[in-house]
C-alpha cells in the first residue's frame, strides 16, 4: 500500500472538478488506507479506503478498494472520476487496474447520468462546460 499512499499523496485535488474541497489521509497502517474527500460543495464527504486482504502472502492477494459518498442517492459519478484517475496514475506506475465505465458498472452510471441531468446546479453545470 505504500505506493497507494504515495500515489495519492500527489493526487492534485479539482479533477473535473471533483474533490474542490481537497482531502485528507484519515488513518494508514500497513494493511490499510483510509482517506475523507471533500466535495467542491462544502460539507460533503467521500470515504475511499483501501485493504490488502492477506498482508502476510506475496502480493498480499491484490488490493481491495471501496469508495462512497455518505449522503444522497448518487454521486454523479464523482468516485468513480477519483478512482479512475488514481488507477491511471498506479497504471502508469506498473499496476493492472481495470477502468470503471459504463459497461463494467452499467447501473452506477445509469443512476449517475440521470441525476446530473436532472440537476440545475450552477456550480455542476459550469465544471461540464469547463471540462468540454
Amino acid at each position: 500500500l505504500a505506493v497507494v499512499a504515495a500515489t495519492i499523496a500527489e493526487y492534485e485535488p479539482g479533477q473535473g472538478g471533483v474533490d474542490g474541497g481537497g482531502f485528507q489521509l484519515i488513518k494508514q497502517t500497513d494493511s490499510y488506507l483510509y482517506y475523507q474527500f471533500e466535495a467542491l460543495k462544502k460539507g460533503y464527504i467521500d470515504d475511499l479506503e483501501f485493504a490488502v486482504p492477506n498482508p502476510t502472502t506475496k502480493n498480499g492477494g491484490g488490493v481491495m478498494v471501496r469508495s462512497a459518498s455518505r449522503v444522497g442517492v448518487t454521486d454523479f459519478g464523482v468516485n468513480a472520476n477519483r478512482l479512475n484517475y488514481i488507477a491511471s496514475k498506479l497504471r502508469a506506475k506498473g499496476w493492472t487496474i481495470a477502468e470503471i465505465t459504463p459497461e463494467t458498472h452499467r447501473d452506477y452510471w445509469i443512476t449517475a447520468n440521470e441525476a446530473r441531468e436532472a440537476t440545475f446546479d450552477e456550480d455542476r453545470r459550469r465544471m461540464e462546460k469547463n471540462a468540454e
